[in-house]
């Protein structure tokens, strides 16, 4: 095979990140005593896709994201709460405490990963939080498929910034960065930082709604299967 070494995100590659997102939601909201339905979800989903985008663009920090996603989304779906920092702030605390908790695979994940794992080695990179990640991969079971993950909290430094794929390749076994291939959903996150870093990209775009060719795509894949069938 023409790469021996997967490089691939976590979440919405390997984890179902809107179903694990509604589930710890719906459950910090629950357990402070606010309402919850698919609208309230969709606005902090909404709200909170684009803080990471400024996150990967160093134009936020990570505690900001942390906090002014709640407080952007009871601001617009709780008008009547008052005291918006501390109720952002405990909400914050629950819906990490419970994201931790779900680690939902994409349908057909992990029988993927059970084949890909006797063909490639396969380390996870992502911007997760640490505090969840790690707990994630542990409950999951994704550590038995991978040979270890970074995560840019641990690193200091996130996707899509070259410093972070230097760093994983000075770590990781294979030294010949043509044999490593950055396997992932965002555009912006890991096909940009596989190109930034000299890397072959494969998005993950089971919706197929990006167009090829495309300037920061090697490969376009459906399904994580489709690995398999590269030579």
């Amino acid at each position: 095979m023409k790469y021996t070494t997967l490089l691939m995100d976590a979440d919405d590659t390997v984890f179902d990140f809107p179903k694990c997102e509604y589930q710890a939601l719906r459950s910090a909201m629950n357990g402070r005593g606010y309402p919850f339905d698919d609208e309230i979800c969709s606005t902090f989903s909404r709200i909170n896709a684009a803080l990471w985008k400024k996150f990967e663009m160093n134009e936020i920090t990570r505690a900001e994201l942390r906090i002014r996603r709640f407080r952007e989304m009871i601001g617009t779906c709780f008008s009547y709460i008052d005291d918006l920092q501390t109720v952002s702030r405990e909400l914050a605390d629950d819906y990490v405490r419970f994201l931790a908790q779900n680690a939902v695979y994409i349908k057909g994940a992990e029988e993927a990963l059970e084949e890909l794992v006797m063909h490639y080695d396969i380390y996870i990179i992502t911007n997760g939080l640490k505090t969840v990640q790690r707990e994630r991969l542990e409950i999951s079971g994704l550590n038995r498929f991978v040979k270890k993950a970074y995560i840019s909290d641990e690193m200091g430094v996130q996707k899509p910034d070259r410093k972070f794929f230097d760093m994983v390749l000075s770590d990781i076994n294979e030294k010949d960065r043509t044999k490593v291939l950055v396997v992932g959903d965002s555009l912006t996150s890991d096909m940009q930082g596989g190109r930034n870093s000299g890397l072959d990209t494969c998005l993950y775009d089971p919706k197929g709604k990006v167009t090829m060719p495309h300037e920061l795509c090697d490969y376009r894949i459906t399904d994580l299967k489709e690995l398999l069938s590269f030579e």
